[in-house]
């Protein structure tokens, strides 16, 4: 995907954010960025639809990050080492969540005090091939019903801006995810699902590897993960002050409960 971001606090950034399904075996590109009309793109194979959700999962141990690693990605097990490029932006202003519906999923929200997180659930698909992102860029994380969901013991992918209109987007602070980081999605009618960090890597837009990322052949039969997908690392700038993203942040959870 290409970003536009402005380094500059004055210049107001507005950004579309959008995932173009490539060849499945083909280079892979994604991104988000502050700009007036920004492609977001990423390979993207189809998938079959859901298994039907099961109330809980089979305990399954979480693996070591050296068991998820995918290639061409830079590691970050203990948290820290990787940065944002861009300056500092604010958080948005709260939002009444008292109105938000569950998505079709079932997820009312998803949070984690350790990653900023606290945003309701949109549901989101694809659009002549292209993934969709969130509407509300600001304060939503977008649900892939084409893919998993929650409970199928399967990968749930999840995507968000990290930066919206010079604001802090929903996975401002994806990037420091550390192994062990709590992750819970909770449900309509209170449930919630559980999930640890089991890896946080970055890759290059070029060879980022979004069939493996999707449908993830070292993840154990039993075992539900969630993919949370981001633009984070290297951004160029350009004359007009924009830039393009040239990573993308893509962090684990397995869950426990």
């Amino acid at each position: 995907m290409l970003a536009r971001v402005a380094p500059m606090p004055h210049l107001i950034a507005r950004r579309s954010f959008r995932l173009l399904a490539l060849a499945l075996t083909g280079a892979a590109l994604a991104a988000c960025g502050g700009g007036s009309d920004v492609r977001v793109t990423t390979a993207v194979p189809t998938a079959a639809a859901s298994s039907t959700p099961t109330p809980a999962p089979t305990p399954v141990p979480l693996p070591k990050p050296s068991d998820v690693a995918l290639p061409q990605g830079i590691d970050n097990t203990t948290g820290g080492a990787l940065t944002q490029a861009h300056t500092p932006f604010p958080a948005p202003p709260p939002k009444d969540m008292s109105s938000v519906k569950a998505s079709e999923s079932g997820i009312m929200k998803i949070t984690s005090p350790k990653l900023g997180l606290d945003n309701y659930i949109e549901d989101v698909g694809i659009t002549n091939g292209e993934m969709d992102t969130p509407n509300d860029a600001v304060y939503a994380v977008g649900w892939y019903k084409t893919y998993d969901r929650p409970g199928a013991k399967g990968n749930v992918m999840l995507s968000a801006h990290e930066t919206w209109n010079h604001q802090q987007g929903p996975f401002y602070k994806l990037y420091g995810a550390a192994i062990g980081d709590d992750v819970t999605l909770n449900l309509a009618g209170g449930k919630q699902y559980r999930y640890k960090v089991i890896s946080n890597q970055r890759f290059d837009v070029k060879t980022i590897p979004m069939a493996e990322i999707i449908w993830p052949s070292r993840r154990p039969a039993n075992a539900e993960w969630i993919t949370l997908l981001t633009c984070g690392g290297r951004i160029v700038y350009d004359a007009s002050g924009f830039g393009e993203y040239l990573d993308r942040d893509v962090i684990i959870a397995q869950r426990v409960d």
